[in-house]
């Protein structure tokens, strides 16, 4: 897959020029190597593959790790280390699901384990994905360790809900945020896949895919995959598409919700249905609009692509009466045996809210 190939190997692969230039700095100084990392952000935004990349720098052979007279910081990508560490077959670099390993017992293992050199390279490096799944007692158990960790050992925590972790191990962590990638870092993203595939997409047509990813360089990478499986890689095609995943042409139904139309909300939500679209996914791309539109409310944003006469007559409590109801019905949605019930009912819902 897509996301998998080209996944960033190298710091100077990161597209997030300010992420890149923070953990350089960070690992410009081997006597000062931070012992434990806590990085959070919303899925897709390359949490995983930092840590990945992070564990080559400093294992790597041929960078100012390995040499004193070397200047480089990054990993050079091409060492058997390196090709170890991208392969997940280097014995030092070990990768936890927080959510399959999250009991004490789990994190005494570990504690355990910690204790030994490392058997490849000059750092082990624990990397806990979803940290924020594991237990009370386990991130008690983990914490003595965070606290005085044998020199050798770096952790690195990942997290989509850093909220969920205790103080106690975000005072022991350098915390860094993945923030949602730029419309322009997924465009260099995207750019990139295209070159490396050899595929013929205008810029135009990656510009709507990147719009779609709403900030995740994973799903931007999974969407190009989707779009350019045929032979058809239009503006067209690939808009096509993305409407039948919920990625766009919700603006439509959205101006017809805000103008209160049932029977031409019914009618679109029926159409989209029967084409296979996801109920789910459409009220992502709701949520976004609204977002859009609530700024453009605010005269802090000006990019909403709602008709300037239906903006005038929406409010800022039609905009919060329409949200709250769509995420009741994103959340019942997976115990719907229709997925789109819950939906169709919310807005029918708003709708009648207007006529009484």
């Amino acid at each position: 897959m897509y996301y998998r190939k080209y996944r960033p190997q190298t710091l100077q692969n990161i597209d997030n020029e300010k992420r890149k230039a923070l953990i350089t700095q960070l690992l410009s100084h081997p006597q000062h190597i931070p012992h434990a990392f806590l990085f959070s952000g919303s899925k897709g935004t390359g949490k995983t593959s930092t840590a990945r990349i992070i564990a080559k720098v400093l294992n790597c052979e041929r960078n100012m790790f390995a040499d004193k007279k070397s200047k480089e910081v990054d990993a050079c990508g091409v060492c058997d280390t390196c090709k170890a560490i991208t392969a997940g077959s280097f014995l030092d670099v070990h990768e936890l699901d927080g959510a399959s390993n999250r009991g004490v017992d789990d994190v005494r293992a570990l504690r355990e384990e910690v204790k030994f050199a490392p058997v490849q390279g000059r750092y082990k490096l624990y990397i806990i994905d979803e940290a924020h799944m594991l237990t009370k007692e386990a991130f008690n158990a983990l914490l003595k360790t965070l606290e005085e960790p044998p020199h050798h050992v770096v952790f690195i925590l990942a997290t989509t809900e850093e909220e969920k972790i205790p103080d106690t191990i975000l005072s022991r962590c350098i915390p860094i945020t993945f923030n949602r990638a730029t419309h322009e870092e997924l465009l260099v993203s995207l750019e990139r896949i295209a070159k490396g595939e050899g595929l013929q997409v205008a810029k135009e047509a990656l510009s709507v895919i990147a719009k779609a990813a709403r900030g995740s360089f994973r799903d931007g990478a999974k969407l190009l995959e989707m779009a350019t499986q045929g032979t058809d890689n239009s503006i067209e095609a690939i808009t096509a598409m993305l409407e039948t995943q919920g990625k766009k042409g919700s603006t439509e139904l959205l101006v017809a919700l805000l103008e209160h139309n049932e029977k031409r909300t019914m009618v679109w939500l029926s159409a989209f249905e029967k084409r296979g679209g996801s109920a789910k996914l459409l009220m992502e791309s709701l949520f976004d609009e609204l977002h859009e539109l609530l700024l453009a409310k605010n005269v802090l944003e000006t990019a909403s692509v709602i008709p300037k006469v239906v903006l005038d007559k929406t409010t800022k409590a039609d905009i919060a009466s329409l949200t709250k109801k769509l995420i009741d019905a994103y959340a019942q949605t997976k115990y719907s045996p229709i997925e789109m019930l819950p939906l169709m009912i919310a807005v029918s819902s708003f709708c009648e809210d207007k006529k009484n």
